[in-house]
């Protein structure tokens, strides 16, 4: 983890519970918790209430398909971590020979027609969202997914297209293989909030997508509000700011995997602490997933009319 402070939490309880929930389950907390678990009402609170019932909650979509759109997200972004985590889940719920061969080549492999066409939709939204149109939306209807599918897939690509960022900027650690396997397992079973809970109903999405965007870009954090939006408006492929932020935000939105050390410690130094700098860069990384976000929902909306 870059962010020290991220790291071990920036409470006394918080510290206490890292350590806890390592002990307990005998394996090192994951980053990915301790993101959402380091200024959690930043962060942590708004996009764990849209990332837990976007994975668990009512779709057509399953739980394994899901998880395996997840891990397309992290493919299409060369993000390591993600990759063997959402495989790993995915491979739970398919057999494992089927998720690697969707990774390698998910066209060829044995997948339904259904999510073929959904993952050809999606991979160009996360990698080409500007040229996404209305014309890729029609194999996408001609195999049957539904406006609400499309929705709740847009909703996983938007979501893991933030987490995949974060990820590599704060460089996450990866889990040997042992921790994977019970971190899958305890995912599958729990899902993205602590504790096993009921399957929640359908989301809003686009009340929790408003929800994260407010809270990020337009709440109290302890860096300038301006600036934050201007880092997520450069990694959505806007103008450029200020230095050293503008190198750091373009490198979020573009290709979060090629992140170096010394971006992220030229933005804290700049920054006056880690904590801001733990807030421009959610800020980049939101930014970019919203982005993708809007272009989906505007192509839906000239197709589903």
């Amino acid at each position: 983890m870059r962010l020290h402070e991220v790291d071990r939490g920036d409470t006394f309880s918080t510290r206490l519970l890292f350590n806890f929930i390592s002990f307990v389950s005998g394996m090192r907390l994951p980053d990915a918790a301790r993101i959402v678990m380091y200024d959690k009402d930043f962060y942590g609170d708004p996009i764990s209430a849209w990332t837990h019932p976007a994975m668990r909650g009512e779709s057509g979509w399953s739980v394994g398909e899901r998880e395996l759109m997840a891990a397309m997200t992290a493919k299409w972004n060369a993000c390591a971590f993600c990759v063997a985590a959402h495989s790993a889940i995915a491979s739970l719920v398919f057999e494992k020979s089927i998720v690697q061969a969707a990774l390698a080549n998910f066209r060829q492999a044995q997948l339904s027609d259904k999510i073929k066409a959904t993952l050809v939709f999606l991979e160009k939204l996360v990698l080409r969202p500007g040229h996404l149109s209305g014309a890729d939306l029609q194999p996408v209807v001609g195999a049957g997914v539904t406006r609400e599918e499309m929705e709740d897939a847009i909703a996983v690509i938007v979501l893991f297209s933030i987490t995949v960022r974060c990820a590599d900027t704060f460089n996450f650690a990866l889990l040997n293989d042992r921790d994977l396997e019970k971190s899958a397992r305890r995912m599958l079973a729990q899902g993205y909030a602590f504790g096993k809970a009921k399957t929640p109903p359908h989301p809003d999405h686009f009340l929790l997508a408003e929800a994260l965007r407010r809270r990020v870009l337009e709440g109290q954090g302890i860096s300038d509000t301006g600036l934050q939006q201007r880092m997520a408006r450069r990694a959505a492929g806007g103008a450029a700011i200020e230095a050293p932020y503008d190198t750091l935000a373009l490198q979020i939105g573009e290709a979060a995997y090629k992140v170096t050390e010394e971006q992220v410690t030229r933005v804290v130094q700049k920054a006056g602490s880690e904590k801001a700098a733990f807030e421009l860069i959610i800020s980049a990384a939101v930014g970019a997933g919203l982005y993708r976000w809007n272009i989906g929902l505007g192509v839906l909306k000239k197709t589903f009319l």
